[in-house]
């Protein structure tokens, strides 16, 4: 009996053995893989989030010269006048300006009334998911690494096509897209800010899948705007 005893205890004891090596394999492969996934994931989290602000803060400049036009009748000369506007106030930045989330500063591209006209035209359908003619901005299918600021440069163009490290340029870039770097803008009548970024963008803004050829201006705030009256003024039978 003792002997039986000791051999099912050894016999026990060696499963247990076996089982507790295989409980660590199995978490340490587990770790590798969670080690490898979740910071890439995150990390294209972090980078739809931050081109989810832009477009907003976009939209936001392009508000504001707008309640600047209509208080003053004409468009602000200086990106320091909507910093300087009271009542209403025309930036609700902290310091009256907003932080480009895609470089972490305040440097955006200012778009000149007088180029208005060389910009993209944007169709805008009413009633696009609610949105009263402004298109969703989508994932675009990609997923380049979260850069400093400059996210996924890789296959990127320029504003005038000029091919990307990966020699593949954007079809949808017009040459030589307007925009003026906010700290040397000279003044003029301008309607809009642009992101100072380059690369492909995981989201599309009125079809533009790289940050050099997002752009909303006044042109696309009076546009949204208009639609909305429209379906407002709409009657259903």
């Amino acid at each position: 009996m003792d002997s039986m005893e000791l051999r099912t205890r050894a016999g026990k004891s060696a499963q247990s053995g076996f089982t507790l090596a295989g409980v660590i394999v199995i978490m340490t492969i587990m770790m590798i893989v969670v080690a490898y996934t979740v910071p890439r994931m995150w990390s294209t989290v972090l980078k739809r989030e931050r081109e989810r602000q832009t477009i907003y803060v976009m939209q936001q400049y392009a508000k504001a010269i707008m309640e600047f036009q209509k208080k003053n009748q004409t468009y602000p000369t200086s990106p320091q006048q909507l910093k300087d506007a009271r009542l209403p106030r025309m930036i609700r930045g902290v310091k009256g300006e907003y932080i480009d989330p895609l470089t972490g500063e305040v440097d955006w591209l200012v778009i000149p009334q007088a180029a208005g006209a060389s910009l993209p035209a944007h169709n805008l359908t009413p009633g696009v998911n609610g949105t009263g003619g402004v298109p969703p901005a989508l994932p675009t299918g990609g997923g380049n690494s979260v850069g400093n600021g400059n996210a996924g440069n890789t296959g990127n163009t320029d504003s005038s096509g000029t091919p990307g490290p990966n020699g593949t340029t954007n079809p949808n870039a017009p040459p030589g897209l307007p925009g003026i770097p906010i700290k040397d803008y000279a003044g003029g009548p301008f309607i809009g800010v642009r992101p100072n970024a380059h690369g492909k963008s995981m989201m599309t803004l009125f079809g533009a899948d790289t940050y050099e050829t997002w752009v909303y201006t006044t042109l696309d705030y009076n546009n949204e705007k208009n639609l909305r009256l429209q379906a407002a003024a709409t009657v259903y039978h």
